[in-house]
């Protein structure tokens, strides 16, 4: 009974949550949601659909299988630590559910039972793609091994979670787990982005295309190949000595691993987690050293060489800050630096004219170079539009109750520190290893560029960021205009990189630019200060 009645509570705050893909604005803020499921169910067919595409390696069904399941297995691996991650580490059960009577192993069964039945209505709509091409390619045989191999892997992926979960309590202080748990979904998004540009060209390999998971002499010991190779054994009854072995390890494994996390894992688990949001004197003492290390890139410094004192210093230092101290922010942002990295090797490896790198072109490295600064660009136009939200942005009744005459001067303390912070360390990156590829000859072009990428970001700075720092809710009601906006100004760096691109062979023309490009950022920078109170949305 108490099981039951914790699952109810939790699946009915489910239905009722507000979803990533249905922003509320504020005159619906009011309104009961309750299909937030649904629209769960519904981006999951698509990711499905997507997922056929795992079904395009290999000469084999095992082969195929083994990269459908491998893809399974990291999407919902995904889908628990994105969506889920506020089931697993929830201290609010902490303080309504362990004052009850409840033991450690019906409190962890909860979380699990409540973890499965979500993960079920994702899994249905996943898989549905997936179980009519294989039914297609196999015929009905497969329906049945299909199924429960689907189950097993998902019980897999819980597990899995689990234990990373676990481990990661286990080595590290609470007070860091959620930091920590914010860089693994960081470092997720990196990765499905980066498979989404390579995949397609795997695809294009001829050792991968015509490839077969049973001439690899170690595959008996990748999990994923476990359940493909158990489904195939239960479909065409080939019960070998590798495949029964494989279908023992598919089904006893995620079972045992269930097992193990609900019996010996849930004491440690609830011990820990209730220590999450706890301040230990371990924590005080490392912040007090770190405020003694001396470095010339010390946010103070750098605030006094990119800032007049007052407001825009402190906006300087409030905004450094917060950047790094904001989960909210880091989810937002981070995922940017590794998308254009992985854009930056794409783009240089198979662009279109990459033939002219071959042969060692002046001309074609000049135009990879300006293409990827750029794009990099991207970074800024994303950090600048999420720098007025946070999470916590009622504690910003310090800027008002504060004796600042002049907010611009804080937003542009706030401006310069995104991009001294963010994209500073990317332009430093570029000066130093460009001219190595090309001669200090594209340094002029190289300097241009990053000119008219700050100057871009000021000019959005001033259009856009009409709120202080981190001091407004994100909503749907205000949204609409700052995309549009963005949208203009990715036009208008497109037109400006056209137009450097096309005076880039003219030392008079791009000396000229870049000095009026500085002139510009100047002006911008001084229209942003004199922003008053009124001005701001």
């Amino acid at each position: 009974m108490q099981l039951r009645a914790i699952l109810s509570a939790k699946l009915t705050m489910d239905n009722r949550r507000q979803t990533a893909f249905k922003m509320q604005n504020k005159n619906q803020e009011k309104k009961e949601i309750s299909k937030a499921t649904l629209g769960m169910m519904f981006g999951s067919l698509i990711m499905g659909f997507l997922m056929l595409y795992s079904f395009a390696f290999g000469v084999d069904f095992i082969t195929k299988l083994t990269f459908f399941t491998t893809m399974f297995i990291f999407i919902m691996c995904i889908t628990l630590i994105t969506d889920f991650t506020s089931v697993l580490i929830d201290v609010r059960d902490n303080f309504i559910i362990l004052p009850k009577p409840i033991t450690d192993a019906t409190f962890v069964a909860s979380r699990l039972l409540h973890i499965t039945i979500r993960s079920f209505l994702i899994i249905l709509p996943l898989t549905l793609p997936a179980f009519i091409g294989v039914v297609v390619m196999e015929g009905i045989s497969v329906v049945l091994p299909f199924m429960l191999m689907v189950l097993m892997s998902s019980l897999f992926s819980i597990f899995l979670i689990n234990a990373v979960y676990i481990l990661i309590l286990k080595i590290t202080t609470p007070s860091k787990f959620q930091t920590i748990i914010s860089y693994i979904q960081i470092g997720f998004t990196i990765l499905i982005f980066a498979g989404y540009q390579i995949l397609p060209r795997l695809r294009d390999n001829s050792l991968i295309a015509h490839t077969s998971m049973k001439d690899l002499s170690y595959i008996q010991y990748y999990p994923p190949y476990w359940f493909a190779d158990g489904c195939q054994a239960l479909t065409k009854w080939d019960f070998s000595g590798s495949s029964l072995v494989s279908l023992i390890l598919a089904i006893l494994v995620p079972m045992v691993s269930i097992w193990v996390v609900i019996r010996f894992f849930a004491p440690s688990f609830n011990r820990k987690l209730s220590m999450i949001t706890a301040r230990t004197e371990e924590q005080s003492k490392v912040v007090v050293k770190s405020r003694k290390k001396t470095s010339f890139f010390r946010p103070e410094k750098l605030a006094a060489l990119c800032t007049k004192p007052g407001s825009e210093y402190m906006g300087f230092l409030f905004s450094w800050r917060m950047m790094g101290r904001s989960r909210d922010f880091k989810m937002k942002v981070y995922p940017s630096f590794g998308m254009i990295l992985v854009i930056s090797v794409m783009f240089i490896f198979k662009a279109p004219w990459s033939e002219s790198l071959d042969s060692g072109s002046v001309n074609g490295l000049l135009v990879n170079v300006l293409a990827i600064v750029y794009l990099s660009s991207l970074l800024l136009t994303t950090a600048l539009s999420n720098l007025p939200y946070s999470e916590k942005y009622k504690a910003s009744w310090i800027f008002y109750s504060a004796p600042v005459e002049s907010p611009g001067k804080v937003i542009c303390g706030a401006v310069k520190s995104v991009m001294v912070s963010l994209y500073f360390p990317i332009a430093l990156i570029l000066l130093l290893v460009a001219p190595l590829f090309s001669g200090p000859g594209i340094l002029p072009n190289l300097l241009l560029g990053l000119t008219n990428v700050f100057l871009i970001g000021a000019l959005n700075a001033y259009l856009t960021v009409r709120k202080l720092p981190f001091s407004s809710v994100l909503d749907g009601s205000a949204n609409g205009g700052t995309f549009l906006k963005s949208m203009l100004l990715m036009i208008l760096l497109g037109v400006v990189g056209v137009i450097h691109w096309l005076i880039s062979g003219y030392l008079w023309a791009v000396l000229f630019l870049l000095i009026m490009s500085i002139l510009l950022i100047w002006i911008i920078f001084n229209e942003i200060k004199a922003l008053s109170w009124d001005k701001l949305s």
